[in-house]
Formats: C-alpha cells, sequence, structure tokens
C-alpha cells in the first residue's frame, strides 16, 4: 500500500464511479479497477458495494476514507510548515468566498503589504465556500451568513443594512424608507439559487409575512439592478451593492443621462445580514493564510470603525 493507491482510493471515493475517477487521475479504468482491487486484497475487506457499473463507498471504505483523508491532510499542513521556514515571500493563500463585491479592496490593499503572496480565490454559495474549507482545499472563506460548524472557527467582520431597490417611477420611488412588508405583492428579481442573497431575500420576506414572487434570476449583480431599472421588478440588495453602484451609475458614461434605480432603507430589524471569515480550527495554517485572516479582521475592524 503506497500514497499513489490511497490517493486513487480517495478520488474513486469522492466521486462513487469509476470512469469519472479514471478520467480525473489521467489513467485507464481497467488499470484504476485494478489498484482499487489490490488495495482491498491488501486490506482484506470490500471498500465499495458493486451494483453492475454502479460503486457506492461501503461503510469500510467510509471508515477508511477517514483515515485516509487525516493521512493527506497531516502531509498538506507539514508541507505548508516547511514552506513557513520561506516567510512570507513566496507565501501562498487559498481563499473561498461567497461575496464578490466587498474583496477588490482588501486584496489590493492586503498585497501592497505583502507583494509576492500569491492569494488563489474561488467563489462560490456558502455551502460550497464550507465545503471547500472542511475537504482543505482553501485556508479560509469569506461567506454569509457565517458558518456555524463545531470544526470550523467564524468571526464576524461587517453587518450591514438590506435595500430595497425600485425602478425610478415606482409607487414606492419617493418613500424615504420602508417595511418590506410593503413590498408583499412585488415582482422580485433575485440571483440564481447557487448564491445566499436568494435565500437572503426569502428569509427576510417571510419574516415580513409573505413568500417572495421571484420571477426572474440570474448570476449577474449587474443585470439585476439594469432589471430593476426597467421595471421588470423589485430587488433587495446589500449596502456595499448600493455603496458601489451609486458610484457605478454616476462614472458609466451611458448611464449619466439615465435614472438609477432607487434605494430604499428598511426599517425592519431583520433587514441586515452578516458577512464573515473562518477556517478550520484544528487545521495547520500557513503564515501567509494567517497573515491574511489576521489583516482581514483589521481591515473590517477600522472599516466599521470609519462607518460610525
Amino acid at each position: 500500500m503506497d500514497l499513489l493507491q490511497l490517493k486513487y482510493f480517495q478520488v474513486v471515493a469522492r466521486l462513487e464511479h469509476m470512469t469519472r475517477a479514471s478520467e480525473e487521475l489521467h489513467i485507464s479504468q481497467p488499470s484504476l479497477s485494478k489498484m482499487i482491487s489490490r488495495l482491498e486484497k491488501h486490506l482484506g475487506v470490500p471498500l465499495f458495494d458493486r451494483h453492475g457499473k454502479q460503486i457506492r463507498l461501503n461503510r469500510f471504505g467510509q471508515a477508511f476514507l477517514k483515515r485516509v483523508e487525516r493521512v493527506f491532510s497531516e502531509l498538506e499542513e507539514g508541507q505548508q510548515e516547511l514552506a513557513d521556514l520561506t516567510g512570507l515571500e513566496r507565501g501562498q493563500v487559498f481563499l473561498a468566498a461567497a461575496t464578490g463585491r466587498l474583496l477588490p479592496e482588501l486584496l489590493s490593499a492586503f498585497l501592497k503589504r505583502h507583494p509576492h503572496v500569491n492569494v488563489k480565490l474561488l467563489q462560490g454559495s456558502t455551502q460550497e465556500c464550507q465545503n471547500l474549507l472542511e475537504r482543505g482545499e482553501v485556508d479560509l472563506a469569506i461567506t454569509h451568513p457565517l458558518i456555524q460548524e463545531e470544526r470550523i472557527q467564524s468571526v464576524s467582520l461587517l453587518t450591514e443594512n438590506m435595500f430595497l431597490a425600485v425602478p425610478p417611477d415606482h409607487r414606492l420611488a419617493n418613500a424615504d424608507k420602508v417595511s418590506l412588508s410593503e413590498a408583499a405583492t412585488e415582482t422580485f428579481i433575485g440571483l440564481t439559487k447557487t448564491y445566499e442573497l436568494t435565500e437572503t431575500t426569502t428569509n427576510m420576506c417571510l419574516q415580513a409575512g409573505f413568500t417572495p414572487n421571484f420571477a426572474f434570476e440570474c448570476n449577474d449583480a449587474e443585470v439585476i439592478l439594469r432589471m430593476v431599472n426597467n421595471g421588470l421588478g423589485v430587488a433587495l440588495i446589500p449596502e456595499h451593492w448600493w455603496t458601489y453602484n451609486q458610484h457605478w451609475w454616476t462614472q458609466s458614461p451611458e448611464k449619466r443621462e439615465a435614472q438609477a434605480p432607487v434605494y430604499l432603507p428598511i426599517v425592519d430589524h431583520y433587514s441586515k445580514r452578516v458577512v464573515g471569515l473562518s477556517w478550520v480550527k484544528a487545521r495547520y495554517l500557513t503564515m501567509a493564510a494567517r497573515e491574511l485572516r489576521d489583516f482581514t479582521i483589521s481591515y473590517f475592524e477600522e472599516m466599521n470603525q470609519d462607518s460610525m
């Protein structure tokens, strides 16, 4: 039994599909099947239940997979610890994020201080970010809401208000502020369900006493606001979207002559969302990852103080 066998087993166990595993590992399917069979013979137990061409990880495989993942986790942490001996000059950080609007300024400020650190950014939903953390594929994750899991340490970075974006000629456009219940009969526009904003919108509307009617869903924030501006519906947006898009709308040449969507503060106590930073408690963080973690926390502390 060697590390190559364990790596092959890990991939097959994750995919539970021999063909896809062989494609990912760039070896032939017969060779992969023989490798798994030799491993099972060495261990003396079957690791998979086989039903025709289908395979499923059985209880022996599940127990063994936990140990295999621990082996690779320890090896990776050992490599990271050795890499730390070179300091930040050659550091690398893997960051997952469920929000994109907050990242450019943060990462720009960090890289000005540490220009030789290489930040690898992966974007996805909060659940996808949590999965990446738990599998050890990223060091840190910025999500909303906070990840609540026993093995994961999470800290709040930012609590921001939500706004109701409406078309310029909307019946509520001249209001100073609104209660979300006033939008109960409106058509909503949201991000696709892989993003947390749609879930946030749904939860807030349920607290306001109604289920939102989503007529449109897309995966681009700018498209949402264009659709709002063209009278196709309303949308709930976070405060940092509002700040960014106020600037974007006035600076964009084709928008200067057009009215922007109207952003209405929501008075309800539940009209806030929390953005947080998370990492796995027991996993070793490289010097570069620790530096980005601490820098991010300090960055948002200063931002929050400036906005008070």
